[in-house]
């Protein structure tokens, strides 16, 4: 991203207009595009893991454990690396002293990253409605609540790029903050059926992503059902979006 220019950048912003976000998430994803090899990695990096799980039997509840780490890693790491490395390459930079406001900013870049995101979670959903023929609407539901999912993580992710200009360390706070998070939406151990942990995994997309994952594998999770996870996923690609635009300006600080 280093070799783009800002002109390109004031260019494709004034083109979007001054509303809605439309220029610079355009730019973003077109050269995510454009870099074709990374791209294919990127895009059959799930379906390594996914098609062993959708196609040997493997346990429910661990299978929907692995796949739903998989997706919070995904959101995570596409976000927080990416815009880490773009720090270090100047990029941030150069966006800093352009007039956009802050919040376009973070949006439109947590935006880009998302929808590639989004994209590596369709083919990892259509591959195991193929193998395992669940229910169309468990299934729909299942993606859109991954996709919130992926809002989230991805919130998370841009959360990080603001505290680090490095992309290892970056790693490392990304494990530090969604390892607890994933223990507490009850991934390793279920969900109890009260107290704080529970309470708390109701707050959290993964443990409504586990129990989706469960039902498209036919498994028999203790809680959940279409209609919760639509709900759900409205909720959280609400609270990615805000998070993403809020969190504009301190990526912009560390960047200045």
């Amino acid at each position: 991203m280093a070799e783009r220019l800002p002109a390109a950048v004031a260019q494709s912003a004034r083109r979007a207009g001054p509303g809605l976000p439309g220029g610079l998430w355009r730019l973003e994803l077109r050269a995510a595009l454009a870099r074709r090899r990374a791209l294919a990695i990127k895009l059959l990096f799930p379906l390594v893991l996914a098609l062993p799980l959708a196609l040997t039997g493997a346990p429910q509840f661990f299978a929907a454990m692995l796949l739903t780490v998989l997706i919070a890693m995904v959101g995570t790491v596409g976000t927080g690396v990416s815009l880490t490395r773009s720090r270090g390459a100047g990029w941030l930079d150069r966006l800093a002293v352009l007039p956009l406001a802050p919040w376009r900013v973070g949006l439109e870049v947590f935006l880009a990253s998302w929808l590639l995101d989004c994209l590596q979670a369709t083919l990892m959903i259509l591959v195991l409605e193929l193998a395992q023929r669940a229910d169309p609407l468990t299934v729909v539901s299942t993606w859109l609540l991954a996709l919130g999912t992926l809002a989230f993580s991805g919130a998370l992710g841009l959360a990080v790029a603001t505290l680090t200009d490095n992309a290892g360390e970056a790693m490392l706070l990304l494990a530090v903050v969604l390892a607890p998070m994933l223990f507490l939406s009850g991934l390793f151990t279920g969900v109890p059926a009260v107290g704080p942990r529970y309470w708390v995994a109701q707050l959290l997309p993964f443990s409504y992503l586990q129990n989706g994952f469960q039902l498209v594998l036919h498994g028999n999770p203790p809680d959940g059902a279409p209609g919760q996870f639509l709900w759900a996923a409205g909720v959280f690609l609400l609270v990615g979006g805000a998070a993403a635009a809020a969190l504009g300006r301190p990526l912009l600080a560390r960047g200045a």
